[in-house]
């Protein structure tokens, strides 16, 4: 396979990630509340604090200038959000001493521990494979959260900014870089068939994510 069939075998995966995402069917029929949009920024917080040190450790082992391009844009990426994240906490009650270092939320804590592994034991182009399905499943999944909380008056505005600072799709430099990675690791001997398997293990990671955020 390819690098662009490798982006494209993907796409069922991240439709079935966004299907009956509970945050989404709680927006339609009006059921999120500040609750919900605290625990979404809690959840970024910590997720974040996991992937600032994976995309770091990325840049460390994979050091030719491709996937260096890729992961350093994502660790930027990453210490952007962070700011909008802080500056979207006071809207839901959250300030620096609500974000514990280890989430309480079982399910959370392991969402935060299986994110490290990337850094730690992935090749280059099956990490890249992986980020792209993530960021490609959370920006459509914002995008989408958003559009079911157009109708609420009382969405958090900074939350909501958060959210569509990611847009609906990952940026120029992510789906290029992508493939250009892919292509490099494919070029040294990376299997897709491992590729594939390792960016399918997202879902593990969905369920508990937006288990905790939706409360249920």
């Amino acid at each position: 396979m390819n690098p662009e069939q490798l982006v494209e075998a993907m796409q069922p995966d991240v439709d079935r990630f966004v299907r009956d995402n509970p945050l989404i069917s709680l927006a339609r029929t009006g059921d999120v509340g500040t609750d919900h949009f605290k625990r979404l920024l809690l959840a970024e917080f910590q997720c974040q604090e996991a992937e600032l040190t994976t995309y770091a450790l990325l840049v460390a082992r994979h050091r030719h200038e491709k996937p260096t391009a890729l992961f350093s844009f994502l660790l930027h990426t990453i210490a952007t959000a962070r700011g909008l994240l802080r500056e979207a906490a006071p809207s839901v009650g959250i300030t620096d001493g609500d974000i514990p270092a280890v989430p309480a939320d079982e399910g959370m804590f392991r969402v935060v521990r299986d994110l490290t592994w990337m850094g730690m034991h992935a090749g280059p182009a099956e990490a890249a494979l992986y980020l792209h399905t993530d960021l490609s499943t959370w920006c459509t999944l914002f995008s989408r959260i958003i559009d079911s909380t157009q109708h609420m008056s009382d969405a958090p505005r900074p939350v909501i900014t958060y959210m569509e600072s990611w847009g609906d799709k990952p940026p120029p430099e992510v789906a290029e870089g992508t493939l250009e990675v892919l292509q490099y690791g494919l070029s040294r001997g990376e299997e897709p068939d491992r590729l594939l398997h390792t960016a399918r293990q997202l879902g593990s990671l969905i369920d508990p994510y937006w288990t905790y955020v939706a409360g249920t």
